[in-house]
C-alpha cells in the first residue's frame, strides 16, 4: 500500500508540478482540486493534486472535516483517508501568497460510502438533518448549540451601499463552546452561492478591526455571540458607512472567497422582492449534510440550490430602512412570532439570559 501510494504521489506531483508551472492556468486562472469527483468506500484512500496556476513560493495547507489527509512539500498534493463511517467530507486547501488570483481556501466535498449498503449510505448522508428548532431538540443532541440570532438585512442607503454594512449574527446559547469554521451559509439570492465561513483574520490577514473583538478564531464561547461581516466592511464610504459599536469579545466571521453576504450583487437586501431566506448549515458548497438554523422558515433541501422561501408566512420580515430582524427567544424555532424588527441593529448583542 506504501509503494502503492509512492507512485500515485509521484504522478500527481508530476501532474501539479506541470499545471502549476506551465505556461497555461485553468479557465479564470482558478485553481481546483483534482479528482473533480470524490466518492469512495469507509477507510480506503484517495490521492488529490492541485490543478492550476500556482503562485511561486506559495504555502499550501491541506485540511479534511473527518478522516485525514497528508500532504508533502511543497504541498501540491495530498493523500485522503476517508473515516469509518459513510459521509460528505469537506476537503479544503489554503493557499497563501502574494498573488491574489488564487482561490482561498479551495473545497471539494468526497462522500464516503459503506461496501455494506452503498445506496443505503448515500441516501442517508444526502438527507440532511434538519432540526425543527432549538427547543425541539433534547440535552444530549448532537446538534451544535447555534442559532441565527439576528440579520442586519436591510442597512442604511441604496443597494450599492448596503454590501458593507450587512451582517448576521450566530449566537451559541449551550454550555460549551462551537467551532463553525467551514460551516456554510446560504439564501436564495439571484446566483445563490453559499458562503463559507473562516475568520477575520484568515480573509483579511492585513485590515485591521478593534483589537477588542475576536478575529483570529472561529470558535464561539458558550452564551457568546459571532458576527459575520462582509470582507469589504472596513472599505465602506460616507455618508453610509456605519463603524458598529460591537462589543468587546466578540468573533467576527467573513466568507472565505465571496465578496459580499449571501448573493453576490443583491446581498441580504430585506426589502421588497429582495428579502432572503437563510439556512446555516454543514457540509460542502451544494450539499446540506446537517443544517444547523435557519431565518425566513426556508423550504429545505439536501442541496443548497433548492432552498426556497415557502411563503406560507410573514417571513422574512419586510423591514424598514436601516433595520435588522432579531430572533425574539433562541431557544424557540424560526417562525413569525420569535422575531422582531430592531432599529440600527444591535450587532454582537441581544437580551438574552
Amino acid at each position: 500500500m506504501i509503494r502503492q501510494f509512492n507512485l500515485l504521489l509521484s504522478a500527481s506531483l508530476l501532474a501539479a508540478i506541470i499545471s502549476a508551472c506551465g505556461n497555461s492556468a485553468t479557465p479564470g486562472g482558478k485553481v481546483s482540486l483534482l479528482p473533480k469527483n470524490c466518492s469512495i468506500y469507509t477507510n480506503e484512500q484517495l490521492p488529490f493534486t492541485l490543478n492550476g496556476l500556482i503562485p511561486p513560493n506559495a504555502a499550501i495547507t491541506w485540511d479534511a472535516s473527518a478522516g485525514s489527509i497528508i500532504s508533502s512539500p511543497p504541498g501540491l498534493n495530498a493523500l485522503f483517508t476517508a473515516p469509518p463511517q459513510p459521509q460528505v467530507v469537506l476537503i479544503s486547501v489554503s493557499i497563501s501568497s502574494g498573488t491574489p488570483s488564487a482561490q482561498t481556501p479551495i473545497t471539494k466535498e468526497c462522500i464516503i460510502l459503506t461496501k455494506d449498503a452503498p445506496s443505503a449510505a448515500t441516501n442517508n448522508i444526502r438527507n440532511p438533518t434538519i432540526p425543527n428548532g432549538p427547543a425541539s431538540l433534547s440535552p444530549n443532541s448532537a446538534l451544535p448549540t447555534i442559532v441565527i440570532s439576528e440579520v442586519m438585512a436591510n442597512p442604511c442607503g441604496g443597494v450599492d451601499y448596503k454590501k458593507w454594512n450587512e451582517y448576521v449574527e450566530l449566537y451559541n446559547y449551550g454550555d460549551q463552546p462551537v467551532d463553525v469554521y467551514g460551516w456554510w451559509i446560504a439564501d436564495i439570492g439571484e446566483s445563490g452561492t453559499p458562503d463559507m465561513l473562516v475568520s477575520w483574520t484568515q480573509r483579511n490577514p492585513y485590515v485591521a478591526l478593534p483589537s477588542s473583538l475576536t478575529l483570529n478564531s472561529t470558535v464561539i464561547p458558550p452564551k457568546g455571540f459571532a458576527l459575520i461581516l462582509s470582507p469589504i466592511y472596513a472599505e465602506g464610504s460616507i455618508p453610509y458607512f456605519m463603524p458598529y459599536a460591537i462589543p468587546a469579545n466578540t468573533v467576527i466571521l467573513t466568507p472565505a472567497e465571496s465578496r459580499t453576504l449571501g448573493d453576490d450583487y443583491f446581498s441580504l437586501v430585506g426589502s421588497g422582492q429582495g428579502r432572503d431566506v437563510l439556512v446555516l448549515y454543514q457540509g460542502g458548497p451544494s450539499v446540506i449534510r446537517t443544517v444547523v438554523s435557519t431565518y425566513g422558515s426556508p423550504k429545505l433541501d439536501s442541496y443548497a440550490n433548492k432552498i426556497r422561501d415557502d411563503y406560507l408566512d410573514n417571513l422574512p420580515l419586510a423591514l424598514h430602512e436601516c433595520s435588522s430582524a432579531e430572533r425574539i427567544d433562541p431557544l424557540k424555532p424560526d417562525i413569525f412570532d420569535n422575531w422582531r424588527e430592531i432599529a440600527n441593529g444591535t450587532p454582537g448583542d441581544a437580551p438574552y439570559p
